[in-house]
């Protein structure tokens, strides 16, 4: 009888041990994401991408493995971001808010030309739009924002010498929003909307006569190949949202939840930062490699942003109540009149 008892005994803490291992590998089981950016898999914001998922990895223990997927390695493009992550297609997802005005065409404020033109007033401006941002994607769409970020000033790129912005006019030049394509047509040009990856062949090709983009990516794109000028009137920044599908992340351990955030907040300024240095460094080789840098004077920047100064109002109009709060709140934060 006793060994009855003892052999009984002996199974169930056995048992228990195996249920206590178990449960212990199920909760350090690891959970598998997939984040795609639009940039080309060689580009500073792309490899960046990557540096971040890696410490996250590090950070969870390697509960939470993220595989970033660059422009080409899925079958999306950028305008598909927001849609691709809010379906649960990727999980996670990082684009320029211009690419996605099909969406949440009245979260483009700081794509108004002229409006917020430096780092420093982006960063004031955030606060006062991302309230109405961030519950805007998560209401259509289900997805969390977990970062606002900005690549460097926009700019034209062209494949002939300007000196002046009414050299523009009769030109075709590649726009990635609505916002600059009104711009466009304002300044007297004509504007073609293309993806990053379509830029360089419609050069190429002669479809086009410039893009408008960061030097950072015209440097990345080796754009210096191509393009003669650099005109440099720094029309707007350009506002990046990192975001999660947002049943995903409540589905995450407590824990591995809390360090996914707490990361995305740390990596803030590593984005701002690797876009500033990467600014800086992207002018230098361009000018290295015979790209002339064009500063307008301040006679003729005044005159490109009072040309397109009446589109503030109208964009605002347009999107009423919300559109009203936004330029009102970025007015303020970017000292613009």
């Amino acid at each position: 009888m006793h060994e009855k008892l003892r052999g009984c005994m002996a199974g169930a803490l056995g048992l228990l041990l195996a249920l206590a291992v178990c449960g212990g590998a199920w909760a350090q089981a690891t959970t598998e994401w997939k984040f795609f950016t639009y940039f080309p898999v060689n580009d500073k914001p792309a490899q960046l991408n990557r540096a971040f998922a890696e410490d996250v990895n590090k950070a969870t223990g390697g509960r939470l493995k993220i595989t970033v997927f660059a422009a080409g390695e899925l079958p999306y493009k950028a305008p598909d971001v927001v849609r691709a992550v809010g379906t649960d297609q990727v999980q996670m997802g990082d684009v320029a808010v211009g690419f996605v005005s099909g969406d949440v065409p009245d979260l483009n404020v700081l794509s108004l030309p002229f409006l917020c033109t430096t780092y420093d007033q982006f960063d004031k401006a955030i606060p006062a739009v991302q309230k109405v941002a961030d519950e805007e994607l998560q209401t259509k769409f289900g997805v969390t924002v977990g970062m606002h970020w900005t690549m460097p000033p926009q700019n034209f790129w062209l494949n002939r010498p300007i000196t002046r912005v009414d050299e523009l006019k009769g030109l075709k030049v590649r726009a990635w929003n609505p916002e600059q394509v009104e711009m466009m047509k304002l300044l007297g040009g004509s504007a073609v909307s293309i993806t990053s990856a379509e830029v360089i062949p419609a050069l190429e090709r002669k479809v086009i006569d410039g893009a408008i983009t960061s030097a950072l990516s015209a440097n990345d794109w080796r754009a210096y190949e191509i393009v003669r000028t650099g005109y440099m009137v720094n029309m707007t920044m350009g506002h990046q949202v990192m975001m999660v599908n947002t049943a995903e992340l409540n589905k995450l351990p407590s824990d591995v939840r809390a360090t996914l955030l707490a990361k995305m907040k740390e990596w803030t300024p590593k984005y701002r930062q690797m876009s500033e240095a990467g600014d800086v460094e992207a002018r230098k080789n361009l000018v290295a490699n015979k790209v002339a840098l064009i500063e307008p004077t301040a006679e003729d920047r005044q005159r490109a942003r009072a040309t397109v100064r009446p589109m503030w109002e109208a964009w605002a109009k347009k999107y009423g109540t919300v559109g009203q709060q936004l330029l009102d709140g970025a007015v303020k934060a970017c000292g613009a009149t």
